[in-house]
Parts: C-alpha cells; structure tokens; sequence
C-alpha cells in the first residue's frame, strides 16, 4: 500500500534537515573565519579574542549537536547568527551585558516575577542560560 502524504512529510523533513544542516555548517564556517580574520580594538588582546571565538563556538556547536527538533535548532542557528553580527557591529566577540527591564529584580520572586526575567532575555544570550 503507497501513502504519498507520508512519503511527502517524509521527504519534506529530510529537505528541511538539509536545509537546516547547510545553514548550521554555513553559520560555523562563517564564525570560525571570523576567528582568523578578527582584529581586536586594542592590538594586544587580538590573539585572545581569536582564541575566545574559536573555543566558543566550538563548545556551543558541541553542546547542541544533539537537537533533532527543528524549531530548536532555528532557534540556536538565530542566536547564532545575532551574535555574531553584535560581534562584528560593536568589535567585541563577548556577550553584551543584559539590562533587565524595571521592576523584575525584587524581593519579591514570584512567578510572575520569573516569567517576566525569561521573557525579558534577549535571544543572544539564551546560549548562557542553559548548556542545551
């Protein structure tokens, strides 16, 4: 028996995952000549920040070579790409410090407290968070 709505998602999800591996492969090639190519504000400190980028990346891809979930992995390859792109923008390859909104940091650590402080996280700093 033939189901072609099946064999369609099917082959769907195997263009989407090609998809999604070129654009993760592309991001961390791009990344990484940014590494070799990075010259810092201050020409004493160049070398470590190539090394930072270098180890960086590699210890973020590593921790997230295991995500199936496309949505996720989107989500990552979005980090990703504004990170690097702050980098590039403002010449520093760290995280941007993060200001949270007015009234998130109280004594008062309520739930609705907490869910303000997730959803005030900007998307480049989500990586920082979690180890996934």
């Amino acid at each position: 028996m033939h189901y072609p709505a099946v064999v369609d998602v099917v082959w769907n999800l195997q263009l989407m995952a090609n998809g999604v591996r070129i654009r993760v492969l592309s991001l961390y090639r791009r990344i990484l000549r940014t590494g070799q190519s990075w010259e810092a504000e201050n020409p004493e400190e160049t070398e470590a920040e190539k090394l930072f980028i270098r180890s960086e990346a590699r210890e973020v891809f590593r921790a997230n070579k295991h995500l199936l979930d496309a949505e996720k992995i989107l989500e990552h390859l979005t980090e990703g790409e504004t990170r690097l792109e702050m980098a590039l923008h403002y010449k520093t390859p760290y995280p941007r410090p993060v200001n949270m909104p007015p009234n998130t940091i109280t004594k008062a650590w309520g739930s609705a407290n907490l869910r303000r402080q997730h959803t005030s996280r900007p998307v480049y700093i989500k990586s920082l968070d979690t180890p996934s």
